[in-house]
């Protein structure tokens, strides 16, 4: 589990581009989506995601306050 409050906004942003990368080379590789490492690199990615897109939403809505 991630502790989300010691990952740096920079940081977050460069594990989902590293993580990306990999999911293109795993896919390239194993040639399926459904491919049990693609789907965990896939998996991972979106909590990555989710939480870069939940900082925004807070960021946006602090700069309104």
């Amino acid at each position: 589990m991630v502790e989300w409050q010691e990952v740096s906004n920079e940081d977050l942003t460069q594990i989902i581009k590293n993580l990306q990368n990999e999911l293109k080379e795993v896919f390239k590789q194993q040639g399926k989506l459904t491919d049990s490492d693609v789907l965990k690199i896939s998996q991972e990615l979106d909590q990555f995601i989710l939480e870069y897109q939940r900082r925004n939403l807070t960021n946006q809505k602090g700069a309104k306050l």
